[in-house]
């Protein structure tokens, strides 16, 4: 039998051509193109003993480091709280580290504290110190901000807290540990060879574990915060 074909069906083959031909070049047009371009980086570290400006700063105590030659601070960092319970403060990475007379010296990056409290109003003085050694030929001054990474949370509840920051003048500032992410304060000026003490105040209103977190930032300069 002869097929036989309408107009309509010969339109319709013709449309489709089209569609398919429209598709193709529009596959080929968005078609995946790259420009490759490249960085490579080296980074040259030290060791602590090497250390020198804004890179001998530090946490310390000058009770648990007998002898340094920096201001006495920290003297708190294993007092007792309640019972037979202690502060205790875990120094991380040393990132400072110099010789006196054969002892060996060092500033730590970071530290945890634990603080084992009742229910109730605290003022922990003097549980730790943050300084900046410096010799020779660093800069007189460095240039230092404490921010709020993780405010105060967890299964118990503290409030009105506050890390302290104290020199020998006395308070410099507070900063609140119940504000939000980000909260900082500073830059205050930190001279060679000096150093602050650190405390807590807080309110310990019901049983459980209250974490935070605070950054410390050391610059050279005070004219950007971080």
């Amino acid at each position: 039998m002869k097929e036989v074909y309408g107009k309509g069906v010969e339109m319709d083959r013709r449309l489709l051509v089209l569609i398919v031909a429209a598709v193709a070049l529009i596959g080929v047009v968005n078609a995946t193109v790259f420009a490759y371009r490249w960085m490579t980086g080296n980074i040259t570290i030290s060791d602590a003993s090497n250390a020198r400006g804004i890179a001998c700063t530090g946490f310390y105590s000058s009770a648990a480091q007998r002898g340094i030659d920096m201001p006495s601070v920290g003297t708190n960092y294993n007092a007792q709280t309640y019972g037979t319970n202690t502060i205790s403060v875990s120094p991380g990475n040393t990132v400072c580290q110099w010789t006196v007379d054969s002892s060996t010296y060092n500033l730590y990056e970071s530290i945890t504290v634990n603080i084992p409290v009742t229910v109730g109003s605290w003022y922990i003085k003097d549980f730790y110190g943050f300084g900046y050694h410096g010799v020779g030929t660093d800069p007189e001054n460095v240039y230092v901000w404490f921010r709020l990474e993780q405010p105060a949370s967890g299964d118990g509840s503290i409030s009105d807290a506050y890390l302290i920051i104290n020199s020998t003048g006395g308070v410099i500032d507070e900063l609140n540990l119940l504000s939000s992410s980000g909260t900082t304060i500073g830059p205050f000026q930190l001279s060679r060879g000096s150093a602050w003490s650190l405390d807590l105040r807080f309110n310990a209103t019901s049983t459980g574990s209250v974490s935070f977190t605070v950054g410390v930032y050391v610059s050279y300069q005070s004219s950007e915060s971080p």
